[in-house]
């Protein structure tokens, strides 16, 4: 009889093979059963998690969303479709836990007890959860809605301070990104390599008429038909350069623009967020194109003013949100206690615009010594019109003179923005206490949710293509961190939400 692999016992270091003696008595070691060892015990799916698992809070927390919007959406008829809200709870909850992938989470409905648990032991495509994706970008959206209304009954949103901020993620796209030379360069190669194809299919097509006959001589060849295809494709791709920024495109993410980031330059979008400022919880979210944040403001803030019952007491934005659009929508709108911080502009140590007093009636600024600076002449600065003051006399004699300008200038001249004087309020705004306790508040209230998406959620660059597709997984993932926030502080507070009909 053949003796199996490791029957034998194996020798020690002093060649002893006998098993050590035990020296009180009983078993040394807890006996493990054979996997083959039936069972008597009565197991329900329920045993597979702690009655304290933050996957049974966040399974609470979902239940409490309306998902009529979707169940609209399923006509009926044919194959039984999985429920929506079941399919939601395994994508956020997949997100929580830094499960971005739809593959990757339907491999863990096989071998993770609490998404086992979960999904109540049912296995479901991967295909499936990513048309839930593709599906619903709308319903997606008031998804995100209902969590901030979740978080304002139970108050995790005070509304005293709400901060808007943006970052850079990085595109399903590959690094490098075509300019329009390089895109006609690479149709030349394409022109080059199928005119050999045609070449070759010509030259095949004539041995074989001489070893076999006629032949039908219509077949393309399929190195051929793809390298037309990407021919095409790159055409369609060069008017397209125009329009970007920097007149470069992603080939794998045409929507995709060139964007800075500490990681380089590669394709990207810029997504935004606001937050209020009690726990972080986010109340309005979105992705864009844009390189900056310049025209982010007033749709950020329009965005959270919908999702709220009222204004914040204080709403903060960094220097990047800086424009006239954003300081003239806060001029229209009063009751809305702005602030938006200032780069630092001119000679440290000098006077600057804000120090210049302006007299609407007659059109003049008075400098700190008392002089008035009258218009003078109109010129163009950033692609805006700006109007240029200046004194009606030398300087030379004034005793002020070295802390206004320097070097070997005779006056003073101010270059006006048409909306200098937003700036030049915003400018004092921010220089208040409360205008720096509302800056120091911003940094720290938007700065932690950017890195949790970033590293608590693995959310560094997307894995889908195409700027809707990008906000639909931007958005789950801000209902990802908003249901964590909610879990925490249910868990925190030991509190138990109203149960569901469903319940």
């Amino acid at each position: 009889m053949e003796r199996a692999l490791f029957d034998a016992p194996v020798p020690s270091a002093a060649g002893d093979v006998m098993p050590p003696q035990c020296v009180c008595g009983g078993k040394r070691f807890i006996e493990i059963p054979a996997r083959d060892q039936m069972s008597f015990l009565a197991r329900s799916t329920e045993d597979f998690v702690p009655a304290d698992a933050q996957v049974r809070v966040i399974d609470e927390i979902i239940e409490q969303l309306d998902f009529a919007a979707f169940e609209r959406r399923y006509p009926g008829g044919g194959r039984p479709a999985f429920p929506p809200q079941f399919v939601a709870k395994l994508i956020i909850y997949g997100m929580c836990v830094r499960v971005l992938s739809g593959r990757e989470l339907s491999r863990r409905l096989e071998r993770d007890l609490h998404f086992m648990w979960l999904a109540h032991e049912q296995r479901v495509d991967h295909e499936v959860l990513s048309d839930f994706r593709r599906k619903f970008r709308g319903e997606i959206k008031a998804l995100f809605q209902q969590t901030v209304q979740l978080g304002l009954a139970l108050g995790l949103v005070s509304l005293e301070c709400l901060a808007i901020d943006g970052t850079k993620l990085a595109a399903a796209a590959r690094r490098r990104a075509l300019n329009q030379a390089e895109l006609q360069q690479a149709l030349a190669k394409l022109d080059e390599h199928i005119d050999q194809l045609l070449a070759e299919a010509e030259a095949l097509d004539a041995a074989d008429d001489a070893a076999l006959g006629a032949l039908r001589g219509d077949e393309v060849p399929q190195a051929l038909a793809s390298a037309q295809a990407r021919r095409e494709k790159l055409a369609a791709l060069l008017p397209l350069t125009a329009a970007q920024p920097d007149e470069r495109i992603s080939l794998t993410d045409p929507q995709a623009p060139v964007q800075k980031t500490p990681d380089g330059k590669r394709p990207g979008y810029n997504a935004q967020i606001a937050v209020d400022d009690k726990v972080g919880f986010i109340v309005a979210a979105d992705v864009t194109c844009e390189q900056n944040d310049t025209q982010q403001f007033a749709p950020m803030t329009e965005q959270a003013l919908e999702n709220l019952p009222r204004p914040p007491d204080v709403l903060v934005a960094d220097t990047g949100y800086h424009s006239a659009e954003a300081l003239e929508y806060l001029a229209e709108h009063r009751e809305l206690n702005g602030y938006i911080n200032q780069q630092a502009v001119g000679t440290p140590g000098l006077y600057g615009q804000q120090d210049f007093v302006y007299d609407a009636a007659t059109d003049t600024y008075q400098c700190p010594a008392g002089r008035p600076l009258t218009f003078r002449n109109e010129t163009t600065l950033h692609d805006k019109v700006c109007r240029v003051y200046r004194v009606g006399h030398s300087c030379k004699d004034c005793a002020q003179r070295g802390q206004c300008f320097t070097g070997k200038l005779c006056y003073r001249k101010l270059t006006v923005l048409p909306h200098g004087h937003l700036v030049v309020a915003m400018r004092r705004r921010v220089q208040t206490d409360e205008g720096q306790a509302a800056l120091r508040k911003r940094s720290a209230t938007v700065e932690r949710n950017f890195g949790t998406i970033k590293a608590a959620l693995g959310l560094r660059q997307f894995l889908t293509r195409g700027l809707d597709a990008a906000g639909v997984e931007f958005r789950l993932a801000v209902i990802a961190v908003n249901v964590r926030k909610l879990a925490a502080w249910i868990a925190e507070h030991g509190w138990t939400l109203a149960p569901t009909a469903a319940g």
